[in-house]
């Protein structure tokens, strides 16, 4: 797995479409749940782990679910830890989960990039 991540409108999906030549095909909006068959790419796993939030699901329940489908693809997501501490108990408890699966799939990835202003930093690469 490749875990792609940085902040919103940073040019995650742009650079990996072109350092990996995806095709629209090829990638899978997490926006709309999980595919029944693998994809090449997933985008937007922030929107995925706010629905598991909503769902009352923990990181280690989505995360049974969404390991066999992003072993061996690319995983796109938001960071959505920095900054202010809301307010909203639900908001918060969506910054802890995300957290959570973002450290897992870290762990299980085989390189982590994270892209600021579109620039690739290498984080781990095995």
């Amino acid at each position: 797995m490749i875990l792609i991540f940085g902040g919103a409108y940073q040019g995650k999906l742009t650079w990996a479409v072109d350092r990996y030549a995806l095709a629209r095909e090829d990638i899978w909006d997490l926006a709309g749940g999980l595919p029944e068959q693998p994809a090449a790419c997933y985008t937007h796993l922030e929107a995925l782990t706010w629905q598991a939030v909503q769902a009352g699901e923990t990181a280690g329940q989505l995360l049974a679910r969404v390991t066999p489908l992003f072993s061996g693809s690319i995983v796109i997501s938001r960071e959505i830890g920095s900054g202010v501490v809301p307010m909203d108990k639900d908001q918060r408890q969506w910054r802890e989960l995300h957290g959570q699966v973002l450290q897992a799939l870290a762990r299980q990835a085989g390189t982590v990039i994270r892209i600021f202003c579109g620039i690739p930093e290498v984080w781990k690469c095995s």
